[in-house]
């Protein structure tokens, strides 16, 4: 897996600090194994300190999502460990005891030394002979008293390093660890949807870049003006309830003021009030869903036009009305009884390779469904033109013998639906809604007439 912008070679410099002697004597007072000793005593007690609990950012491997940890180290030298993923216990919540210790290895080691069901699956060998290629012991690089920062110790031989870290987690906020998993559930599906694409990462300059395959943790980037296939890099990605991690940082490479070429890293990004996610390590770059009227046209989404009072206002309301009130009059038979509008959406047939507005049509002993044909045009990042080609050939949709189908009974038998359609291409259309990432819904409001509104989900 490569970074974004990829560098072929950083070198690192050791840069050497001239010392008085008295300084020098002061830094390697102790022996080294007596300084590796003191450490690894000092680890252990941060661990456990507070409560010991503690949430582990957690990644396997470069190919695959990371995974949420909450654990709590005991003085008794064991841990319990909890997550809910999709690799683990079928995906429910899981949680199990098992035995930890920091060690003296490669500097001190945190070990999850016993097996432990909720954990260890990652690193164990599975029947492939690989498994996850995950670890269970992580080397301790730094620490403070709300923040560890741990490398997992095979990675240290494999080409990506793998990063992991661990946060204290409030016994306030997250009263049990199940609490924890039942709000990232929640976070996880706000704020990403595995039916919108496109969603855009807006650099620190104003550069902006697609990223797909979002809501699976394994992020595919290109920039706006080029292609995946000729400029894409791809990094998988963790979810908290506060935000998101990529397991390592993406490159930026960039001029500053002297015209000199530099790497810029970004890797840690904060959920905002408006669902967009926010660089922290440069305050800056942000990730953002796509434009609305991009959004609106995306063909994996189906949009309902609600017809639920506060959702809808003006003609939507009284069109809707007047077509299911024509319908009780116009499609009732014998078998057929009380026929009534159960729906509208606005949404591509797949079949037809066309947008439309979708009816049906229910009631007791009968049901009915079909499509009438519009044509969208976008007019800015928000706004849409809708505009309608009464030609039977192009309006209506068509039965596997060729003929005409549902879309052009309705149009016929059903007045209001003309009217409907005619409203629709009377004026611009503009979208607007309080979630920048996952926005459904959203409300779809005339520029003409803002008493004709009518709120989309999917």
């Amino acid at each position: 897996m490569k970074k974004l912008f990829y560098i072929p070679a950083l070198v690192c410099a050791f840069a050497l600090v001239s010392c008085a002697p008295s300084e020098v004597e002061d830094i390697f007072d102790e022996n080294p194994a007596a300084r590796l000793d003191n450490a690894v005593k000092n680890y252990t007690e941060l661990l456990k300190s507070d409560g010991g609990r503690w949430l582990m950012q957690y990644f396997a491997n470069p190919d695959e999502e990371g995974y949420n940890f909450v654990m709590t180290f005991h003085n008794d030298g064991s841990v319990d460990i909890s997550t809910q993923n999709s690799v683990v216990n079928g995906g429910a919540f899981i949680t199990d005891k098992s035995t930890w210790d920091v060690v003296s290895d490669y500097g001190p080691v945190l070990s999850f030394n016993t097996y432990n069901k909720a954990f260890h699956v990652f690193s164990s060998p599975q029947s492939d002979g690989t498994g996850h290629a995950g670890d269970y012991e992580f080397i301790i690089l730094s620490a403070d008293n709300d923040r560890i920062n741990l490398r997992a110790k095979k990675s240290r031989s494999k080409d990506a390093v793998i990063d992991v870290v661990m946060t204290r987690l409030s016994s306030t906020e997250y009263p049990t660890d199940e609490d924890y998993f039942t709000q990232l559930t929640s976070v996880r599906r706000n704020a990403f949807s595995d039916r919108i694409s496109n969603y855009v990462l807006t650099y620190s300059d104003g550069t902006r870049y697609i990223c797909n395959d979002v809501a699976t943790m394994l992020w595919s980037f290109y920039p706006e003006t080029g292609t995946l296939l000729d400029n894409g890099e791809y990094m998988n990605a963790i979810t908290t309830t506060k935000g998101l991690r990529f397991m390592q940082p993406l490159e930026f490479l960039t001029e500053n003021e002297a015209d000199q070429e530099h790497v810029v890293k970004i890797q840690n990004f904060e959920f905002q009030p408006d669902g967009s996610l926010l660089c922290t390590d440069d305050g800056a770059t942000r990730i953002t869903g796509p434009s609305l009227a991009d959004l609106f046209h995306q063909r994996l989404i189906r949009w309902r036009l609600s017809n639920t009072e506060g959702q809808v206002g003006g003609q939507f309301v009284d069109l809707f009305n007047a077509i299911s009130a024509e319908a009780n009059v116009n499609f009732k038979t014998s078998k057929w009884k009380n026929p009534r509008l159960d729906f509208i959406q606005l949404c591509y047939d797949s079949a037809k390779a066309k947008y439309g507005l979708y009816f049906s049509f229910g009631g007791t002993g009968g049901s009915s469904t079909g499509y009438i044909y519009l044509d969208n045009q976008v007019v800015d990042a928000n706004t849409v033109k809708f505009t309608f080609n009464p030609d039977p050939d192009v309006a209506f949709d068509k039965n596997t013998q060729g003929k005409y189908g549902n879309g052009q009974i309705y149009y016929e038998k059903l007045p209001s639906i003309a009217t409907y359609i005619n409203m629709l291409c009377a004026s611009e259309f503009t979208f607007t809604s309080d979630n920048v990432m996952v926005p459904n819904p959203m409300t779809m409001t005339s520029k003409s007439n803002s008493n004709d509104f009518v709120v989309l989900s999917f």
